[in-house]
C-alpha cells in the first residue's frame, strides 16, 4: 500500500507582503504546525529525555540542529515510511519563552514592534499637537469643543471651495522692489497661498487625530458599561425565566389539586 509523503517545504509569503498589505497574511511559519510534525516533535522530546545530550547546545546553528535532530529521529522512527522534517522542530513548533519576549520589552507583529505593557503613544510622541490640556482634562467638554472646532472648520473649507476659482500661489513683492514678474520674481518678495485650504485641511487632521485620541481614552470606560448593560441584560432575562418558571409551577399545582378533587 502507498503511503503519502507529508510536504515539508510550504509555501512562503514575501516578507514585504506581511509587513506592506492592510490585510496581511499570516505568517509563512503556520503551514509547519500540521499533525505530522506535532507526531515528530512529541518524538523528539521522548529522544531528548532519554538522550540529556540530545540538542543541549543552545550556540549551535540551525544546519547543525537540523542534521542532530534528523540522525536522532531516522534511528528512532521505527517503520515510519518518510523521512524527517527538514525544519528545526523544537524551535518552530514550541511556544516562544514569554520571559525572553518580556526581558526584551516588545516583539514584532506584521513589520511593527509592540511595546510590552502595551502602551498606547501620546500626541507629542506622534508628532501630533495636542489641542487640549491634560490638566483636570474633562472628556466630555474638551470632545464637545473638538466638534464644534471640526464642524466649523468644515463649514470655513466650503466656503473656500465656493469662491470662485484663482490661482493657488500668488507673488507679492517686497515694498520699493523693482522689476520682476509671476515667472521670473525678483528676489524681493515672498509667495502667499490665494486661499487656506492646506491650513484648514491640516488643521481638521489635527483635531481629528486629538479627537480619536481622547475617545481611546475612553475605551476601558466603554467596555466597563457595556459589560455592565450585558449582565443587567442576562440578570433580567433570568430572572424573568424563573418567573415564567414558577407561574408554570403553580398552574401545575393547581391542575392536580383540582384532579385530586
Amino acid at each position: 500500500m502507498d503511503t503519502e509523503t507529508p510536504s515539508q517545504e510550504p509555501e512562503t509569503v514575501p516578507e514585504t507582503l506581511g509587513n506592506t498589505s492592510v490585510f496581511p497574511p499570516p505568517p509563512s511559519v503556520y503551514r509547519h504546525f500540521t499533525l505530522a510534525n506535532a507526531a515528530w516533535l512529541d518524538l523528539l522530546q521522548s529522544c531528548k529525555a532519554n538522550d540529556a545530550t540530545l540538542l543541549a547546545d543552545a550556540q549551535a546553528s540551525e544546519e547543525a540542529r537540523i542534521a542532530e535532530q534528523t540522525k536522532a529521529l531516522t534511528m528512532a522512527k521505527g517503520a515510519l515510511p518518510y523521512a524527517p522534517p527538514t525544519i528545526d522542530l523544537e524551535r518552530t513548533l514550541s511556544p516562544p519563552k514569554v520571559e525572553w519576549i518580556e526581558e526584551d520589552g516588545g516583539y514584532q507583529l506584521f513589520g511593527q514592534r509592540w511595546p510590552i505593557p502595551d502602551t498606547a503613544p501620546s500626541l507629542e510622541q506622534l508628532g501630533i499637537r495636542p489641542l487640549f490640556s491634560a490638566d483636570d482634562l474633562d472628556h466630555r467638554h474638551v470632545l464637545q469643543q473638538l466638534l464644534r472646532t471640526l464642524l466649523q472648520t468644515y463649514f470655513e473649507l466650503t466656503c473656500d471651495l465656493l469662491r470662485p476659482i484663482q490661482p493657488y500661489d500668488v507673488w507679492v513683492p517686497a515694498p520699493h522692489s523693482e522689476g520682476g514678474t509671476e515667472d521670473a520674481a525678483p528676489p524681493n518678495g515672498t509667495w502667499i497661498s490665494s486661499s487656506r485650504l492646506k491650513d484648514r485641511l491640516q488643521h481638521m487632521e489635527t483635531v481629528v487625530i486629538n479627537f480619536l485620541y481622547l475617545l481611546n481614552q475612553l475605551r476601558p470606560t466603554q467596555s466597563r458599561a457595556a459589560l455592565a448593560t450585558m449582565m443587567r441584560t442576562q440578570v433580567q432575562r433570568k430572572r424573568e425565566a424563573a418567573a415564567q418558571l414558577r407561574a408554570k409551577c403553580e398552574a401545575i399545582r393547581t391542575e392536580l389539586a383540582s384532579l385530586e378533587m
